[in-house]
């Protein structure tokens, strides 16, 4: 019975000292004295929360990994953005490629020949231009037979087949022709009086016979020459120009005109060189001639081919008979004579 008792006591004292290791009080805690928050009047007194009977350790929460790397990168991006910036590659110039000057547009005499006014024959000299002289082109006539030209700074026109044009593809028909001048009446040629025979008288026969004369000229030439001419003063250029016609007043081509001053000068025929039907002219000086110059001007035998631009001292003459009265003129001053016109019996 008291063995029984003592087993039992015992037993308790195991199970009491088993449970006190089991269950051993936790650390005592310091709780935080409450702060008080001053309050309106009439706002309730705060209300203090009682003391937990154990109180836990408090972990602070864990900051999200996305957090950091976010950072870390914005971090990253602002370095690299505050970083210098990037240096521009060097622009390489592109050469520019010379654009070729287009050659100026010009014409070359191909033998001395007349500067006029205008696109026709019918326009007034201004002047001549030499063999081998050359003229800058700045207009063309509207069916491009005749060029514009700048002759000595005021515009002058050429017969296109007179000449040698060159680099003149892209010449314009020229803005300031002028108009025609208006045509001259031609006048009607009178008829050259006839000579009344003379009765013959006797002439005694000389003790010697008398040298042979030559044959008096009484006018008896295959043409005649009219009266038509007209001389007014140029101060740049003299000039003589007229018709070869027929007796209905129809004009001649082909008749031989020469000029001398001096001795023989120039031969040329009517119609040649594109100056127009039965027209004739002589531009011999270059320029103005020297006062006191006496010109003549008559018809003469066409033989052979007429060269172009006619027949000079270097070319060589052919017959100068004169096959008409001979036109004279003692220069003065300067001067331009038209109209100057043979006619054919």
């Amino acid at each position: 019975m008291r063995t029984t008792r003592w087993a039992a006591v015992l037993m308790l004292a195991l199970l009491v000292a088993a449970c006190g290791a089991a269950a051993e009080p936790p650390l005592p805690t310091r709780t935080p004295a409450p702060t008080f928050t001053p309050t309106t009047e009439n706002a309730p007194p705060p209300v203090e929360a009682p003391p937990a009977a154990q109180a836990q350790p408090v972990q602070p929460p864990a900051e999200p990994q996305t957090s950091t790397q976010e950072t870390a990168q914005e971090t990253t991006q602002e370095v690299q953005t505050e970083g210098p910036p990037p240096t521009p590659a060097p622009v390489q110039e592109v050469a520019a490629t010379p654009t070729p000057t287009p050659a100026a547009a010009e014409v070359i005499a191909n033998t001395t020949m007349n500067v006029r006014g205008g696109p026709g024959t019918n326009y007034n000299i201004v002047g001549a231009a030499n063999q081998g002289q050359r003229y800058p082109v700045i207009g063309k006539s509207p069916d491009g037979t005749w060029w514009q030209i700048n002759y000595n700074g005021q515009p002058g026109w050429v017969f296109g087949e007179l000449v040698t044009a060159q680099n003149t593809q892209a010449v314009a028909v020229a803005s300031n022709i002028p108009q025609p001048p208006p045509p001259t009446a031609t006048p009607i040629p009178q008829p050259t009086p006839v000579p009344q025979p003379q009765p013959e008288q006797p002439t005694p026969a000389p003790e010697q016979p008398a040298p042979e004369q030559p044959p008096a000229d009484n006018g008896n030439f295959p043409y005649i020459l009219g009266s038509t001419e007209q001389c007014s003063p140029n101060a740049g250029q003299t000039y003589f120009e007229g018709y070869v016609r027929d007796a209905s007043n129809n004009p001649l081509n082909g008749v031989c005109v020469h000029i001398a001053f001096y001795g023989p000068r120039g031969t040329k025929c009517s119609g040649c060189d594109g100056v127009g039907d039965g027209k004739w002219g002589f531009s011999p000086f270059g320029g103005p001639a020297p006062a006191g110059t006496f010109v003549e001007i008559f018809i003469v035998p066409c033989e052979g081919a007429m060269p172009m631009g006619g027949q000079t001292e270097q070319t060589g003459f052919g017959n100068l008979t004169p096959q008409s009265p001979k036109w004279t003129r003692t220069i003065s001053s300067s001067e331009q004579c038209t109209g100057i016109t043979f006619y054919r019996r």
